[in-house]
């Protein structure tokens, strides 16, 4: 497609178009079952002719497909718009397109300013804006789970678990990284640190049936990662935590990792002493930037991307040590660290 101006206005109507679609469910009801817009529109309850337009502008972008009947089918696009699908997206779409992009009506005001334009609109971190809209905070948490999933296969692939039995996530939200390392290697156990409402979210959805297994092996500790993160783990991981925080925050958060690490490893042999991944996506390409924006517009003031160099200044200002860098293929650095002697 040709990049015009007046196509790249437009995107921000195909944002909400997108988001629309995941809102009303369009992927779930084609499942299978091809239609057109009228038929559409009656298990959905829409307007025949303007869920024709959205249709058809989807489809030109390859979200869905149209036969020559005028029929729409799912792609492999909108298929990840099911709730059901091992690789849905459907949460993060509402949510980029939906309080994120909101949020960047104010953009000029971090542009002028360098603050973020998240506090600007709401008072407050979007943390602490969480906790007090719970709608909001329960699309985040599926949203952050349909991110971490393609995170927790290639992992659980790349790293070796061999000498790990427990696992702390740290800020690891509704646990969705554990839930993937945890069933594809069943020695290990995990425990979720995260906000008590989370945790408190968390644990009602792993109560119910059918998650009986996970249920015995991971478990939600609520806390603030800035001011103590607890002992015990063999292993800590904190996944798309540090690019929420400013630099200053980021080294305390890996600062405290490092103190429990140290005082569950009092007295190990070195190589048995706990690890901690710390998994970023980094600047590589200009393209990246728009993550770097986002970070500034949407996080705490201060926020900025990180480049590799960057990521192993506050490892090393945190009082850790990398030892090894795995490259995964969902576009995340994980570096491999230890506490620095």
């Amino acid at each position: 497609m040709e990049v015009s101006l007046m196509g790249l206005a437009g995107m921000g109507w195909i944002a909400k178009s997108l988001t629309a679609a995941a809102e009303l469910d369009l992927a779930d009801h084609l499942d299978g079952t091809p239609m057109t817009a009228e038929e559409l529109a009656k298990h959905t309850g829409t307007h025949p002719e303007t869920l024709e337009a959205l249709l058809r502008i989807l489809s030109a972008l390859g979200v869905f497909g149209r036969d020559e009947a005028g029929a729409y089918r799912n792609t492999p696009l909108s298929d990840q718009l099911r709730d059901d699908h091992p690789q849905s997206m459907r949460h993060y779409v509402m949510l980029s397109g939906g309080l994120y992009a909101d949020t960047f009506t104010a953009v000029t005001h971090t542009l002028r300013t360098g603050e973020s334009a998240f506090r600007h609109l709401h008072g407050t971190r979007i943390y602490e804006y969480l906790e007090q809209h719970p709608a909001d905070a329960d699309l985040y948490d599926k949203a952050m789970a349909d991110l971490a999933r393609p995170v927790a296969a290639a992992l659980a692939d790349a790293y070796d678990f061999t000498g790990v039995r427990r696992v702390l996530d740290v800020g690891g939200n509704s646990g969705e990284l554990l839930k993937g390392l945890l069933t594809a290697h069943p020695h290990l156990t995990g425990t979720v640190l995260d906000r008590p409402d989370v945790c408190e979210r968390a644990a009602a959805e792993l109560a119910a049936p059918g998650r009986e297994d996970l249920a015995e092996r991971l478990a939600y500790t609520p806390g603030d990662f800035l001011k103590e993160i607890p002992g015990g783990a063999d292993l800590y991981t904190v996944k798309n935590v540090l690019h929420n925080w400013n630099h200053d925050n980021s080294v305390v958060i890996l600062s405290r990792i490092r103190e429990a690490m140290e005082r569950t490893g009092a007295g190990r042999p070195a190589d048995q002493r706990p690890r901690l991944l710390v998994v970023e996506p980094l600047i590589e390409t200009d393209l990246d930037w728009m993550r770097v924006l986002f970070q500034m517009v949407v996080c705490e003031d201060g926020t900025r991307g990180r480049t590799d160099e960057v990521q192993r200044t506050q490892i090393a200002e945190a009082g850790l040590d990398v030892l090894d860098t795995i490259r995964l293929d969902t576009g995340h650095t994980a570096h491999v660290c230890a506490a620095a002697h």
